[in-house]
């Protein structure tokens, strides 16, 4: 059984919001690969893609589990076991992120399936091209902006109206571990708490696979980040859908990032 701290970081850490995009994700990449996996680590990857098949608790894509209990599931040695967890990562499939018991002691890892399309070249960042917005897409930028201009007046004629307004009601609360700094940020074009939380956990994941310390303010990159975002849309002359909106904001943050690392690294040259 997770504690309840556990589950929350594994929420924030979650790319996907069913199954079929998780196995859609991982089908993609491994098509993407010039070689082919050897037969251990497909057992890896099959025993990992499985305990973080979660969907009731909201952490898809996420799994707690130590290389003891992989090496029994999996049927293989300890050593084949690590070397294709480090060949997973290596091929940008998962996220390994150790963990520590009270005692000091390591403990399980936690495997993170990182999302096919991570937006890096959304937006002219690698490209110079403009994205193609589909017509399903746009319907669902259309959509997304009906809800968020929901008038909050409605009159409750019905118990269907009732629950509607409860489900609103939902929808706005915001957590209170976000900071205020980045709703501030955020409300103004998307008021909603889910949508804020799902914003806020691609800052999480960011932080946590850039390497980013914990007690360091990752803030001012997501404000950045989330600036560049809102000019690419407006540039673009197009409806985005929220998940376009997600890409582009999450991979401008690695492009923030990867040229803060270069900047420093050109210090010591």
């Amino acid at each position: 059984m997770f504690t309840e701290e556990q589950i929350k970081t594994m929420r924030e850490l979650s790319s996907f919001r069913t199954k079929e995009q998780l196995r859609e994700s991982i089908r993609l990449r491994l098509n993407q690969l010039k070689e082919k996996l050897a037969p251990s680590t497909m057992k890896v990857l099959d025993v990992i893609r499985k305990r973080a098949m979660n969907s009731s608790q909201g952490t898809l894509g996420v799994a707690y589990l130590l290389i003891d209990s992989i090496c029994k599931m999996a049927k293989t040695s300890r050593a084949s076991v690590e070397r294709g967890i480090r060949k997973l990562e290596q091929v940008g499939i998962i996220k390994r992120i150790a963990t520590a018991r009270k005692t000091g002691l390591q403990g399980a890892n936690m495997f993170v399936f990182l999302p096919s399309n991570d937006g890096v070249e959304m937006m002219g960042l690698d490209k110079g091209d403009k994205p193609i917005v589909s017509s399903s897409e746009a319907d669902k930028g259309k959509s997304n902006t009906r809800v968020f201009n929901t008038a909050k007046n409605q009159k409750e004629k019905n118990k269907d109206n009732v629950k509607v307004t409860r489900l609103e009601k939902d929808l706005t609360v915001i957590p209170s571990y976000v900071p205020k700094e980045f709703v501030k940020a955020i409300k103004p074009a998307f008021p909603h708490g889910a949508v804020i939380k799902q914003f806020w956990s691609r800052v999480v994941m960011f932080k946590r696979i850039t390497g980013w310390e914990r007690n360091e303010n990752v803030i001012p990159v997501a404000l950045d980040a989330w600036e560049y975002t809102k000019n690419a849309y407006k540039r673009d002359q197009k409806e985005w859908g929220l998940d376009r909106f997600l890409r582009c904001f999450y991979g401008t943050m690695k492009r923030i990032e990867e040229k803060r690392t270069k900047e420093l690294v050109a210090q010591w040259a």
